[in-house]
């Protein structure tokens, strides 16, 4: 009964997902005033999240694999993303190394043990929240004053991610915090990851509204 409720909690962000990217890429006005690179970033995380739930819904517990995607793609376009919209000029070269490096370091650490690509790897995933959430913190508090543009999605984005660090940092993945009603340490992530989506809602809005008073 607990799996269908988590399994069921994460279908429901995988549909604000999905919607936020029907979003994003049906109104022209919109879609014209985003960054590509933010496009093919929902458009990929659909993509690895259908394929995650199928695998899921079919083979049970078989789908931590998809994870390394999940965060990989996470750490490649936004990456570019924020060094696109990052001005410092050491600091885009800055990021380009970090993404560089973390690619050979996942890349070394799979070939080395193949073994660990079927399982969850902590390093990954604590790795590129934190610096995920480093170019976002940097993003708001050097744009306060002028750009205004991907803040929801920025704090979104922050929020996530630091439940994702806080999640893997505990190391028991099965932590329950409540047996009745069951409240285990996965709905948080869910519940953040939900909360995530309303901010990427939020940033097509924000766009959206700035199109129609321009």
């Amino acid at each position: 009964m607990t799996d269908i409720i988590a399994f069921s909690s994460s279908l429901l962000g995988l549909f604000f997902l999905i919607f936020n990217t029907i979003l994003f890429l049906k109104n022209k006005q919109v879609r014209e005033k985003t960054e590509k690179t933010f496009l093919w970033y929902l458009f990929s995380l659909c993509i690895v999240e259908i394929i995650c739930h199928l695998i899921g819904f079919l083979y049970f517990g078989q789908n931590f694999f998809v994870s390394h995607f999940y965060f990989y793609f996470q750490l490649l376009f936004l990456s570019i993303l924020f060094k696109k919209l990052i001005s410092n000029t050491i600091l885009k070269k800055v990021i380009l190394i970090i993404l560089i490096t973390q690619t050979v370091i996942l890349a070394s650490m799979y070939i080395k043990d193949p073994n660990s690509f079927w399982n969850f790897n902590n390093y990954e995933i604590i790795s590129i929240s934190i610096i995920l959430i480093l170019y976002a913190l940097y993003y708001i508090v050097s744009n306060l004053a002028t750009e205004h543009r991907y803040f929801n999605f920025s704090i979104g984005l922050i929020l996530y991610f630091a439940c994702s660090v806080t999640i893997f940092s505990v190391g028991n993945l099965e932590l329950v915090l409540c047996e009745d009603p069951f409240i285990d340490i996965w709905i948080f992530n869910i519940v953040f990851y939900i909360i995530f989506q309303i901010f990427i809602f939020k940033e097509y809005l924000f766009l959206k509204s700035k199109k129609q008073m321009e």
